[in-house]
């Protein structure tokens, strides 16, 4: 019975699309995270501006210092998401790296699982070597079996004799 070995199939090919889905969404994260970078980059340029505005300002006492440590701070916070998004690009480029979505460790893994799958689906069914009739079956359908097992035997349609041992009493004249 071929049917556990095809849903195994299906799910084995509905596993592949997914990963290859899931790996070229990780190759599109590396231009998206870069563009991040360069938001990052202006924030912390624009940050370190308006704190040596601020500086120049304070000995003037046109600022307070209050407003001095903000500015310090938004600098601070910049700079930490610009390390992190840096961070994130990073990791993200260590799981593409010297890769391409076809070749990429995860669908190459799916690409095996529907294989195993595919044998599996194949092996399902046994041809027979010859046409005839069955005899001496010892397996029903959907039964699992172990590999060298007897599953039947086949009388051939083809080629048929009897082998007989008469006696010369029981062999009439011809």
């Amino acid at each position: 019975d071929k049917t556990d070995a095809k849903v195994a199939l299906e799910q084995a090919e509905a596993q592949l699309a997914q990963t290859v889905r899931e790996v070229k969404v990780l190759f599109a994260n590396n231009a998206s995270l870069q563009a991040n970078i360069d938001v990052r980059s202006t924030d912390v340029e624009r940050a370190k501006s308006d704190l040596a505005r601020r500086q120049t300002l304070l000995s003037s006492g046109a600022i307070s210092t209050e407003e001095l440590e903000h500015a310090k701070n938004a600098l601070k916070t910049a700079e930490a998401a610009l390390l992190a998004t840096r961070e994130q690009l990073s990791s993200n480029r260590a799981l593409t790296e010297n890769t391409t979505v076809t070749q990429h460790p995860n669908v190459l893994r799916a690409a095996t699982k529907v294989r195993e799958a595919m044998l599996a689906y194949n092996r399902a069914s046994l041809p027979a070597p010859v046409s005839g009739y069955v005899a001496k079956r010892s397996v029903q359908v959907g039964q699992r079996i172990q590999p060298g097992a007897p599953l039947m035997a086949i009388v051939p349609l083809t080629g048929l004799w009897v082998e007989a041992n008469f006696k010369e009493s029981q062999i009439g004249r011809a």
